[in-house]
């Protein structure tokens, strides 16, 4: 071997190298092996923000919005002939809450991160190297003082399928994390529903107030004109004045809160309550909500065990768990480590190659496998009690629903009684056979039998709200069955 000239096998490629130079070779092979490596790789974008402009992109939101249209037009069974509808519905309502509720938005973000956490577990270990340069004190002034001192390799590969399992783990939970986004979507489905059933009902009870208040205004009117006939004494009219303040009071609340339920629509959607202006509202079901032939308890437990997203959710949980614990079950084995490295000392090349791994000596994983089994146990006996809370659950809420459309029965039996017995009375003084005082008080007792019927009305919508709660699915005709989560949108300005 000339002693000028060294050989140096690194990565199967043969290398003749003069010692002087060997130091920069290695050197300069390193930078071009991490030039590589680096090369492609993701670069920081900021993204500040700015809590002026994101309040100005909330106001800017509106049911108009072309691309909301869009959206509704690829959802909305049929599709609007004309954007945006003229009436909102329920199910157009709960598609604008899918577009614009931030919880919506989060679910996707969750999403993407659970999806990233598939390739991070899918990620291979990076082979390591390491360079350690050496400086030598030499007489003769033209040595080179640098002189590459080690350079080693190391190749880790995992065994026992560790990769595999990893991977399964992150995709069962990227699963939940979807399951999860239909939970949210349901979430934003009930509230926009509540709140709708809300600001409707409020506005049957303003207008049935008012009546109320009208029909007492003429009762006291009618009672201070027998007074001054001498018919009637003080008393009597105190007490008709007093109902009708008593009227005005409530015709004020059931007023002030109207308002109020609007705007709680439209937080339940994710507008500004601006974006209500000139919206019109309609709910077709709402006064016949479905009836109790098709809602066996046995259909419903079998609705609920078989929809319930939570319940879907949990068991994927419980798959993750099963793949974790078949990862720390794998980590018994211990991974493999292809080791080479390259020393110059005293002008000898020194070259070395061998396997090396971790000897499971003091532990074999007894903890983090003790720990996988608990969690999974767990996760096992939280899905049973999810299982049983929501058979009970579903249950309940049929019974309360089954309750409510009796009472919504009755109420309508005593209003249609109520209304007929009014006609009566307004046939009977049109000619002449009955006074105005009894026509008055006909006419209230049909207000109260409305009052009492829009009541038993909203009990019986909010127990079949409950009831599709404890199902995750919709029970009246015409509701969305299916779905497509619009794209991400960072602002939502108006188009011109």
């Amino acid at each position: 071997m000339n002693s000028g000239t060294e050989h140096l096998v690194l990565f199967p490629v043969l290398f003749r190298i003069h010692k002087k130079a060997m130091a920069c070779a290695v050197i300069v092979g390193v930078s071009g092996l991490l030039t590589s490596a680096f090369y492609g790789c993701a670069t920081y974008q900021p993204a500040p923000l700015i809590p002026a402009e994101t309040a100005r992109d909330f106001d800017r939101r509106s049911l108009t919005n072309p691309r909301l249209c869009d959206y509704l037009r690829a959802n909305l069974k049929p599709s609007p002939a004309v954007c945006p509808p003229p009436r909102w519905d329920l199910q157009a309502l709960t598609l604008a809450g899918f577009y614009y509720s931030p919880d919506s938005a989060l679910a996707q973000t969750r999403i993407q991160q659970f999806n990233a956490a598939v390739i991070t577990a899918g990620a291979r270990p990076n082979p390591v190297i390491g360079l350690g340069p050496e400086y030598v004190v030499h007489n003769s002034p033209n040595f080179a003082p640098w002189a590459i001192g080690s350079f080693s390799l190391d190749l880790p590969i995992e065994t026992a399928g560790k990769r595999g399992y990893r991977i399964a783990q992150a995709e069962r939970l990227a699963d939940a994390a979807r399951l999860a986004a239909g939970e949210t979507a349901w979430s934003v489905r009930s509230r926009i529903r509540a709140a709708l059933q809300q600001y409707l009902f409020d506005q049957r009870r303003y207008r049935l107030a008012q009546q109320q208040q009208d029909a007492l205004a003429q009762s006291a009117s009618l009672m201070a004109a027998r007074l001054r006939a001498g018919e009637a004494s003080q008393p009597q009219l105190d007490l008709a004045l007093s109902g009708l303040e008593s009227a005005r009071l409530i015709t004020a609340q059931a007023e002030a809160r109207v308002p109020d339920d609007r705007n709680a629509l439209a937080a339940a959607i994710g507008l500004p309550i601006a974006a209500l202006d000139g919206a019109r509202f309609t709910w077709t079901a709402m006064d016949n909500p479905p009836g109790e032939a098709s809602l066996a308890p046995n259909i419903v437990q079998r609705m609920a065990l078989l929809n319930r997203i939570d319940l879907r959710r949990a068991l994927t949980q419980y798959a993750a768990s099963d793949e974790a614990l078949k990862l720390e079950i794998a980590k018994q084995y211990p991974d493999i480590h292809l080791t080479g490295g390259y020393s110059w000392e005293g002008g000898e090349n020194i070259f070395e190659l061998g396997p090396s791994l971790a000897l499971p000596v003091f532990n074999q994983n007894q903890g983090p496998i003790a720990e996988a089994q608990a969690r999974r146990k767990a996760m096992g006996v939280q899905f049973m009690a999810m299982q049983a809370a929501i058979i009970a659950q579903s249950r309940g809420a049929l019974i309360n629903y089954r309750g409510a459309l009796a009472a919504l029965e009755a109420a309508r039996s005593a209003a249609i009684y109520q209304a007929r017995r009014y006609h009566q009375a307004a046939r009977a003084a049109a000619v002449g056979e009955s006074d105005s005082i009894t026509l008055s008080a006909a006419r209230l007792q049909n207000v109260s039998a409305q009052q009492m019927l829009l009541q038993a009305l909203n009990d019986a919508q909010g127990a079949l709200g409950a009831l599709e709660d404890s199902m995750q699915r919709p029970l009246e005709s015409g509701d969305a069955s299916s779905f497509s989560f619009p794209p991400p949108h960072n602002s939502e300005v108006q188009a011109e």
